[in-house]
């Protein structure tokens, strides 16, 4: 099972998909895609403690990806 966790100012959002599935990993996809698209940057991480890798493309094989929305400065 894969996860997508949404970071958003109305808490987050969980995408959850089977890598088995094709319907639930190329609705994972395009969900991912539309995300990126706004600006929004994935980070892939892993349950054992390494540290997490910032991606440009979905991996249905990632196991947890986690998406931060476009900071601010100022």
């Amino acid at each position: 099972m894969g996860e997508m966790a949404i970071l958003g100012t109305e808490g987050d959002t969980k995408v959850i998909w089977d890598a088995e599935n094709e319907h639930e990993v190329d609705a994972a996809k395009a969900q991912f895609d539309i995300l990126i698209k706004k600006g929004f940057s994935a980070f892939k991480v892993k349950k054992d403690g390494e540290a997490g890798k910032k991606i440009k493309y979905f991996d249905p094989n990632a196991g947890s990806i986690i998406m931060v929305p476009m900071v601010a400065g100022g």
